[in-house]
């Protein structure tokens, strides 16, 4: 039963990481999409930016794409720490990924929340509360002093 909560655990987060590539991959491939839900708020700002800074809006792109990038590179980092947990049930790379993927996907939720972007709010808190279900279903035993054998 350990071992398949453990297991259970791990390819959630598995699945998360991967849902943070594919969203990463959103991120670049749509910036212009997502550039202009972050000033659906602000339809003044937008038309202002458009007309007299045109080259001030490829920043808002640029900063679109680079978070796509460090999504896909979160992702990554996800997937890697969760097959390491599968193969050897590592507490050190629990914690880790614990930490890491809570306060990356706590912080780009927060984020988008304050941006008032809809979409990305709760694209990221689905991240988030997929990645907290993965790492809560083994945590009682992890925060024991020793990982039982298997």
């Amino acid at each position: 039963m350990r071992v398949k909560l453990i297991k259970l655990g791990s390819l959630i987060t598995l699945y998360n990481g991967i849902y943070a590539i594919l969203i990463g991959g959103f991120f670049v491939f749509f910036s212009k999409f997502l550039i202009s839900k972050y000033f659906e708020e602000f339809p003044e700002v937008w038309d202002i930016l458009v007309k007299k800074w045109i080259s001030d809006i490829s920043q808002y792109y640029l900063i679109i794409i680079y978070t796509g990038f460090l999504l896909i590179s979160f992702g990554i980092f996800i997937v890697y720490l969760s097959f390491l947990i599968l193969k050897r049930r590592d507490k050190r790379s629990w914690v880790v990924l614990f930490l890491g993927g809570i306060f990356g996907w706590a912080g780009l939720f927060i984020v988008n929340v304050l941006a008032k972007n809809l979409i990305v709010a709760i694209v990221t808190f689905i991240g988030w509360i997929s990645f907290a279900i993965g790492m809560i279903i083994p945590i009682k035993y992890y925060l024991k002093k020793e990982i039982p054998e298997f």
